[in-house]
């Protein structure tokens, strides 16, 4: 088990380094989204008569808008309801930490690979002068 653990981390890593999981995470939450528009349709047909409607208040919810005009009465739909919002929240945080600290990641490669350029052409030079030092 713990090998498998570590592959799951290390393809995490790989997936983070490259950006790759930003696109998994904008999945996952259209996906737990339309999941969500389908389930208010069957357990709160009265207010949600339509997929379209459904799909547009999952999506109001998730982002967070929650524009108020439409609303699920049912206790099961409310339920449901609160699933998406704390997802909506959580999900939307977890994206702009990620995004974040992509940023920051990116940046200090730039930065480090700069750094070993510099260190580099200076090592470089060192020899070049100690070399034409020798007789």
């Amino acid at each position: 088990m713990d090998r498998l653990q570590q592959l799951a981390l290390n393809r995490f890593q790989l997936a983070f380094e490259r950006g790759r999981i930003l696109w998994y995470l904008m999945l996952c939450i259209v996906g737990f989204a339309v999941g969500c528009a389908v389930l208010i349709r069957l357990v709160d047909p009265q207010d949600f008569p339509t997929i379209g409607l459904a799909l547009w208040w999952a999506v109001m919810t998730v982002t967070t808008v929650g524009y108020g005009d439409i609303v699920p009465t049912t206790p099961a739909g409310r339920i449901v309801a609160a699933a998406l919002m704390v997802t909506g929240f959580a999900s939307l945080s977890l994206l702009t930490g990620f995004v974040a600290s992509l940023l920051v990641h990116r940046r200090a490669a730039a930065d480090a690979e700069s750094g070993l350029t510099k260190i580099e052409q200076r090592l470089a030079e060192i020899e070049r002068l100690l070399r034409s030092d020798v007789p």
